[in-house]
């Protein structure tokens, strides 16, 4: 590998983190496969970062913000399409990386760095939903008595419990209904 600066070869094992774990998920995430990734030493992860939680945590966080910004749906896309769109994405492309944070949620009970990411990227998504919402409300599509935060909030936790009851393999969550539970809710909550 030719010199590179330390800001380069610190984001070199970053994107090879993000890619290690797109494909073997937190668990596969060790510093020797992320190393032979990076196609550096060991050493050079642990010069970089100051732990593998911390690269985790990082990888992750850049991962899902790649997910959040992702453009599913065209510019002229009503806002309930982008907030469908925000909410649950029909696109099977993504799916490595909904299985990856399902993980960070299992281990955020045991790890606090990937706790901490975790907590950072629900708050990200609330406030992407939230914009979305408020975006509907100023150009008049969405009319609701209530706060777009928690209108946000409300439409993030049944699209976890949706997909906590779809990963149990619940037939009656498979994706027509999560579809249709989803599009009940963005009903009763923005077009009152």
């Amino acid at each position: 590998m030719s010199y590179l600066t330390k800001d380069e070869r610190r984001e070199v094992i970053l994107q090879a983190a993000i890619r290690v774990a797109l494909e073997d998920g937190f668990t596969g995430m060790t510093v020797r496969r992320i190393a032979s990734e990076a196609q550096v030493a060991t050493g050079q992860v642990h010069h970089h970062f100051a732990s593998a939680g911390e690269l985790k945590s990082l990888a992750f966080v850049r991962l899902i913000r790649t997910l959040l910004d992702a453009e599913l749906v065209g510019e002229n896309a009503t806002w309930r399409e982008r907030l469908h769109s925000m909410l649950g994405s029909d696109d099977g492309g993504f799916e490595p990386y909904i299985k990856l944070w399902r993980e960070a949620q299992i281990l955020a009970d045991k790890d606090p760095e990937i706790k901490s990411a975790y907590l950072l990227t629900m708050r990200m998504w609330h406030k992407e939903t939230t914009t979305i919402i408020e975006s509907g409300i100023a150009a008049g599509e969405f009319t609701t008595a209530s706060t777009p935060e928690d209108i946000a909030w409300r439409l993030i936790a049944l699209v976890c419990g949706l997909d906590g009851m779809y990963v149990l393999g619940i037939q009656e969550m498979e994706d027509p209904a999560f579809e249709r539970h989803l599009q009940k809710a963005i009903s009763l909550e923005l077009f009152s």
